[in-house]
């Protein structure tokens, strides 16, 4: 039965886009799982039935904060609210490197992502992308903080510290998200 509802759902997956105008790609960050969205644009859930996916390390080892990649680019995010902040970083090519997607082909990773939902709330948070060396593109990039999810009964403005590391120099930023203005945009670029 397992195997019947796989090949249903994956055929559904891949050929519905193809199959008429009715559809169109989408990506929303308000929902994560596994969803379909219908020809009536009705978001269906399908939780039930698909993997659950493996989750990235969320909490410092015993003894302090998690290993963090790095490398040509490091991007690290730190805040002190339970509150789900995502940290994203667009390359040069234009992909991004968020918690949706954690790998692009310039060698951007996400490798800790913290407080995911609120699934788990670590009150000393941290998020981390970067570019191993000798990989990182040479040109502009776009480093997004987004007020994700509140979790618990917090309100008010979430102030954060975003640690940047290029080519070995470095740089702290500080800045706020609240529900107002949930998006705190930085760009920069290599080589500096």
């Amino acid at each position: 039965m397992w195997k019947f509802l796989r090949i249903a759902i994956l055929s559904t997956v891949l050929f519905v886009p193809f199959s008429g105008d009715r559809t169109s790609p989408a990506l929303a960050q308000e929902h994560q799982g596994c969803f379909l969205i219908d020809f009536d644009g009705v978001l269906v859930d399908l939780s039930e039935i698909c993997p659950v996916p493996e989750q990235l390390q969320v909490s410092a080892p015993a003894g302090g904060e998690p290993q963090l990649g790095t490398g040509d680019i490091q991007v690290t995010l730190r805040w002190s609210t339970l509150d789900d902040l995502d940290l994203a970083v667009t390359d040069p090519n234009g992909e991004i490197v968020a918690y949706y997607n954690r790998a692009v082909p310039s060698g951007g990773q996400l490798d800790v992502d913290a407080n995911a939902g609120c699934a788990e709330q670590n009150s000393s948070p941290i998020e981390n992308i970067f570019w191993p060396p000798s990989q990182a593109p040479q040109g502009n990039y776009t480093v997004t903080v987004n007020l994700f999810a509140r979790c618990g009964n917090s309100s008010g403005p979430v102030p954060f510290n975003l640690t940047l590391l290029v080519q070995g120099n470095t740089e702290t930023l500080t800045g706020t998200v609240d529900d107002q203005n949930p998006n705190a945009v930085f760009p920069f670029s290599l080589p500096r």
